[in-house]
């Protein structure tokens, strides 16, 4: 069972943590700060950090004032601590994708932007001829999954997406 004062430390420490921008590393500044506050016990680590990540305070973990105050910190913290572990395992993942139609005389071109899941940002801009060599760069990639067992049970688990993505490629080519 966890009591108030390592609850008030576990509270102050995510509030320092969660006041800067999340990173790579705020999830294990989060691991440190609830390892910190309840001295090393494994068992209440594994209970705390199991609550933050379901959202919901497990059984038995506290009492009264104290299941009061986990609550809270509950409310308050435990998206943005789901968060920094979606950022730390996955960051450099593509969350979205969007473009902007650019034209100037008789030319086009897109503005694209990509965010990955840790917030970081690029743009580059493609023209048609640029933007028909991404595509075949990443259907080169995608023919790759189709030479292993392994991998050939990924690129079959979206097929519904590769058939209409065929489909829009043939709309395309009218």
């Amino acid at each position: 069972m966890i009591n108030e004062s390592a609850l008030n430390r576990i509270k102050a420490s995510l509030q320092r943590i969660f006041s800067m921008k999340i990173t790579r590393s705020t999830f294990r500044e989060v691991q440190n700060a609830i390892i910190n506050a309840t001295g090393d016990n494994k068992d209440l680590v594994n209970d705390v950090f199991e609550s933050f990540l379901s959202g919901k305070v497990k059984d038995g973990l506290a009492k009264g004032k104290a299941l009061d105050l986990l609550n809270s910190i509950m409310d308050t913290y435990s998206i943005p601590v789901r968060l920094s572990k979606e950022v730390h395992e996955r960051g450099e993942f593509v969350n979205i994708i969007t473009s902007d139609t650019l034209t100037q005389a008789d030319r086009i071109a897109f503005l694209n932007r990509i965010r990955r899941i840790d917030g970081e940002e690029f743009h580059f801009v493609t023209d048609p001829e640029s933007t028909i060599h991404l595509l075949n760069h990443f259907l080169g990639r995608l023919q790759e999954l189709d030479k292993s067992d392994q991998t050939k049970e990924i690129l079959a688990s979206h097929h519904e997406d590769l058939v209409k993505f065929k489909e829009r490629l043939e709309t395309a080519m009218k």
